[in-house]
Formats: structure tokens, C-alpha cells, sequence
């Protein structure tokens, strides 16, 4: 049982089980198309044996016919049958794509943190296209071997039951060599899609800082990169191609020899007068039969395990569970309770990593203007994103809204919390499509609102369909105060009752970046804001500055207060205006 299915297949069967009804149609018409095949041989046995010695004409016709009859009717039927599969595998292959999407959009922020993105577009790309083939052609092209092997030597039996037990040693011999290659190959495949996984990291990486490359001169050091990885990936591929090559031909000489034997036994029976020359012929032509499919097959073996190595990369990524999960029992937040925040006994830390953050109790109350200061690595972001749940405390409880955002469902906890980074995304649309990403229901009047809060006018009144611009890959049309003025127009369109601006308000120089918090606070009287900043002096009007040091918080107070009797915070305003 495990040789007839293996994991890999067990894993992918589920996954085609919906279209069926198309496999089994496909089915159907490869065995007619074997059993079509029988056609040829059995008419050229009576064409030499009967109709050639007795000058019938009209059998003669006869015949050509059926052989005309078999060929074409067997090419029709494998083509239908090869689109009945086709169809189906492609549907298959966009389903599997869709749900590795969604299983992606699943995960924590953890695995993304530590996950090149060409490693995550690469499952996408070769892997399925792989199992696509399978579905497609090789699935066919094995069926189609099964199936013509037993159909074809069911019909030697049939002609010469002595011959056909000449074909029955080439069983174990192809058996054999099918273990002894079968772990080095799948090795050999796995190293390969590991290869190219490294390859398409590297690339990915590669083009997006291309013009970083060439101003700090690593162009060459970069290519020397590439040419070690693409020859990394052509050795493990030349001896996966190698590897296969051998199996072939040793099985091909097995093959062979059965041949060989099996024509000289037909032979000698013939100079015996036990077997007739177009029962040899007709016997001849079906062990040619049996011969191609069986050749075939050790091809097809190769290729098949390159498949399953690419089942096990996609098995791999739906095998990794999300750190941020969704409790069954989960409740929406109650929209009619307060949004304070409350922390108690807050712990966290990253993976191998000493606690970043430590924090025995906080209470953030709904309608604050709180800011979050602090040094490089004091913990300021990695408490921002554990309000927004980007994370989950490592003991401790994180408390909104009177629940724990563990036990709220993520959908109504996005609602309510928005979270922006310091370098927001911004995709390759226009920018009134930008902005309604956070609000599809948001009119051209709110949308209009919120650029010009922000104090993007420029796409306001720079020129006819300024909202219709289209914003380039990397937004690199615009400057990075842009980018984070448009971020934080998107945000206000969500109204959210808790906003997190992680320094997203960094790249606008500190006159804007005082106007536009202030701005910020006036348009969402009744949320809560949250910054995180390195500049005091443009949150000193705030309610309360949240000093961190090494993941604790040092520092509780209104800038008046703290200025007075926190020595930490003293001294971070003598850093001066560029922060601390």
C-alpha cells in the first residue's frame, strides 16, 4: 500500500477529489484507447496468417480499415482524454494557489519577520507548475503505461501463454532497481527545490535593492552571489539528470535482454512449426507495446519524483501554524464598552531572545493621547504591535474592552485597532483606490477630507483626476512624508477606536510632524492614539509620555511632570530636537 500511494499523493488526492468526475472521464477514454491499440496487432496476424496467403481482397480492405480504424480512433481518445485531465489539473492547480494565499494571510507577523519574501513567492511558482504537469500529463502518461501493460500483455497471454512468461522476469528486475534508485532521486529532487528556493530569495532581494547595489558598488560581489547559487542549483540538477539517466538505461538494458530472449524462443518455435510467423509478428508488435510504456515509465518515475519533491515544498508551507491563532470560543469586542487598554503581567520576547518586554501593569483609558519614547531597542515598537495582537504575550494579558484580545475574533479586533508601521504599504493603484482600500464605502467627499487633513493637497488641486494618479511599485512616486501622510488619510477613513502610529510620522520634519498629530487628535476625538516616536518635543502636548528602557516602562507622566522628577526623561531632552 505504501508503494501504490505514497504520502505525497494521499496528501494530494484530497486536493483534486472535486474534479472527479473529469479524472474518471479521462480514465475512460485512455483505456479505450489501449484497448484500440489491441487493434493493429491482432489484424496483422490475420493479414499474414489468412488474408495475405489466400489473395482476399476484400478482407484485405477489411483489415486496413480496422488498423486505420484503431490508430486514429486511439489518437482521438488520448487527445480528448488529455483535456479532460488538463482541465481539471489547471482547476486544481488555481485552487491550490488560492488556498496557499489564504494559508499565507493566515500566519503571524513572526514568520514573516524572519522569511525572505522570495521564499514565500517560490511555492507559488515551480512547485505547482510541477504538480500542474503531473496532473496533466504525467498522471495520464502513468495510467496510460498501467494501463497498456496490463491490456498488452493480457493479449500476448492470449496469443502465446509460453512466450509471455519470458516478459515475467523483467517484473522483479524493474522493481529492483526501482528501490535501489528511489531514495536518491527523491534526495536529489528535494535538493533541487531547496536550490531554487535559495536562487529565488536571493533574486528577489536582489532586484528590489538594485539601487542600493549599484551605489555601494556591489554589482560584482552580487553576480558572483548568483553565479554561485545558479551553479549550486545546475551541479544538484545535473545529478538529479545523472541520477535518472542511469536508472533509465539499466532498466532499458533489462528490457533488452527480455527482448532479445523473448524474439529468439519466438523464432525457434517458429522452426519447430509450434507458433506461426504472424503470430510471432502480431506477438513482436505487442511486446514492442509493452516495451514503450515501460520505458516510458522509468521516466516517468524520475519526473514523478521531482512532483512529490514539490508536494512535500507546498505540504511544507500548510504544515506551519500561525503564533497568533483564532480561538473557536472567540467573541467580537463589545462595541458598547469603553476601549481601554489594560496590561497585567506583560511578558514577551523573540524567539532565542532575553524578554523585550516587561511590563507588570499599564491601563491605556479610551479618548488618551499617549505617546511611546524611548532609545534604539528599549521595546517602544514591539509594545505597539502587542496591543495591535501582531504578537502574543508571552504570559500576562493584554485586556480591551474588558476581554482578552485572545479571546476576541481577529476580524473585529482589526476593526477596532489599526496598527501603521513606520513604512506603511502603499499598492500599485490609483490613489482614491489607496485610500478606499480602509473604507470601500468611503464617497469622493470623505476621501477628499482625509487628503486634505493630512495635507496632501497636491492631489486635490494639482490637476484634473488628481485622485486618479496611479501609485507606482514601491510608491516610488512618492517621497516618504507622502507615503505616511497617505497611510495615516487611509487610516482616518477607517475611523478606528484605537489608532497605533509606530513612528509613522518619522520622515516629515518635526513642524509637520506636530501638525499632523495634532491634526490626528482633532479628527478622532473619541479614539485612542497611540505614538511611538524618538521626538519629544513634538508630542509634549500629548496626555501622557510612556518613557521606555530596556523593555520597561520608566517613565509615566505628562511632559510638564516628567520634566520636573524623571532624571531618563531629563536627559533625553538634552539629546535636543533630533530625538532620542
Amino acid at each position: 500500500m505504501p508503494n501504490l500511494f505514497p504520502p505525497e499523493l494521499r496528501w494530494l488526492l484530497p486536493k483534486v477529489r472535486s474534479q472527479l468526475r473529469l479524472h474518471i472521464g479521462s480514465f475512460l477514454c485512455l483505456m479505450g484507447a489501449s484497448l484500440l491499440a489491441l487493434g493493429t496487432p491482432f489484424s496483422m496476424r490475420w493479414l499474414i496468417d489468412s488474408i495475405l496467403p489466400a489473395r482476399n481482397a476484400q478482407l484485405l480492405i477489411i483489415s486496413v480499415v480496422v488498423i486505420f480504424a484503431s490508430y486514429e480512433g486511439r489518437a482521438i481518445l488520448n487527445a480528448f482524454g488529455g483535456y479532460l485531465t488538463f482541465r481539471a489539473t489547471q482547476t486544481t492547480a488555481l485552487a491550490l494557489r488560492i488556498c496557499l494565499l489564504g494559508h499565507l494571510d493566515s500566519l503571524s507577523a513572526n514568520y514573516f519577520d524572519r522569511t525572505p519574501v522570495g521564499r514565500l513567492l517560490y511555492p507559488f511558482d515551480a512547485p505547482i507548475d510541477e504538480i500542474s504537469y503531473f496532473g496533466s500529463d504525467l498522471l495520464p502518461s502513468i495510467l496510460r503505461a498501467v494501463i497498456a501493460v496490463g491490456v498488452t500483455f493480457s493479449a500476448m497471454v492470449a496469443l502465446d501463454a509460453v512466450l509471455a512468461l519470458a516478459v515475467i522476469p523483467l517484473i522483479p528486475a524493474f522493481l529492483f532497481l526501482r528501490y535501489r534508485y528511489r531514495n536518491r532521486i527523491g534526495q536529489l529532487a528535494d535538493r533541487v527545490q531547496t536550490a531554487r528556493s535559495r536562487f529565488s530569495s536571493f533574486l528577489e532581494e536582489h532586484l528590489s535593492g538594485i539601487t542600493q547595489i549599484q551605489l555601494l558598488r556591489q554589482v560584482e560581489p552580487q553576480e558572483c552571489r548568483a553565479r554561485e547559487l545558479l551553479k549550486d542549483t545546475f551541479l544538484v540538477q545535473e545529478a538529479l539528470g545523472r541520477t535518472g539517466a542511469i536508472f533509465s538505461a539499466s532498466s532499458n538494458l533489462t528490457i533488452a535482454a527480455g527482448i532479445a530472449a523473448t524474439l529468439a524462443l519466438g523464432s525457434w518455435m517458429v522452426f519447430r512449426n509450434q507458433l506461426t510467423i504472424g503470430t510471432l509478428v502480431a506477438f513482436y508488435s505487442l511486446f514492442v507495446q509493452l516495451f514503450e510504456p515501460l520505458t516510458a515509465a522509468m521516466e516517468m518515475y524520475s519526473r514523478a519524483q521531482r512532483t512529490f519533491s514539490s508536494v512535500r515544498q507546498i505540504r511544507s508551507v500548510f504544515e506551519i501554524a500561525a503564533d497568533v491563532r483564532e480561538q473557536e470560543c472567540a467573541r467580537p469586542l463589545d462595541p458598547s464598552r469603553p476601549t481601554h487598554i489594560v496590561l497585567k503581567g506583560v511578558s514577551f520576547s523573540y524567539r532565542e531572545q532575553k524578554a523585550v518586554i516587561r511590563i507588570p501593569r499599564l491601563q491605556i483609558l479610551q479618548g488618551e493621547r499617549v505617546a511611546i519614547a524611548g532609545p534604539n531597542g528599549a521595546g517602544k515598537s514591539t509594545l505597539a504591535k502587542l496591543l495591535a495582537r501582531l504578537y502574543d504575550v508571552d504570559s500576562g494579558e493584554i485586556v480591551i474592552s474588558g476581554a482578552d484580545v485572545r479571546a476576541v475574533t481577529l476580524a473585529s479586533l482589526r476593526s477596532a485597532v489599526c496598527y501603521l508601521p513606520a513604512q506603511p504599504m502603499l499598492f500599485h493603484r490609483s490613489v482614491a483606490n489607496n485610500l478606499r482600500i480602509a473604507n470601500q464605502k468611503a464617497t469622493l467627499a470623505q476621501v477628499k477630507r482625509a487628503l486634505e487633513l493630512v495635507g496632501l493637497r497636491k492631489f486635490l488641486y494639482g490637476y484634473p483626476d488628481s485622485l486618479e494618479v496611479c501609485v507606482e511599485p514601491g510608491a516610488s512616486n512618492l517621497s516618504s512624508g507622502e507615503r505616511q501622510r497617505m497611510a495615516i488619510a487611509r487610516a482616518l477613513l477607517r475611523t478606528p477606536r484605537i489608532l497605533i502610529l509606530d513612528e509613522t510620522t518619522s520622515s516629515l520634519d518635526p513642524i509637520s510632524e506636530g501638525a499632523v498629530l495634532q491634526m490626528i487628535s482633532g479628527a478622532l476625538p473619541e479614539s485612542t492614539l497611540v505614538v511611538v516616536t524618538h521626538r519629544l518635543h513634538s508630542v509634549s502636548w500629548m496626555d501622557r509620555i510612556l518613557l521606555m528602557q530596556e523593555g520597561q516602562i520608566v517613565g509615566d507622566g505628562n511632559h510638564v511632570d516628567l520634566k520636573a522628577t524623571n532624571p531618563f526623561y531629563a536627559e533625553a531632552l538634552m539629546i535636543g530636537a533630533a530625538g532620542i
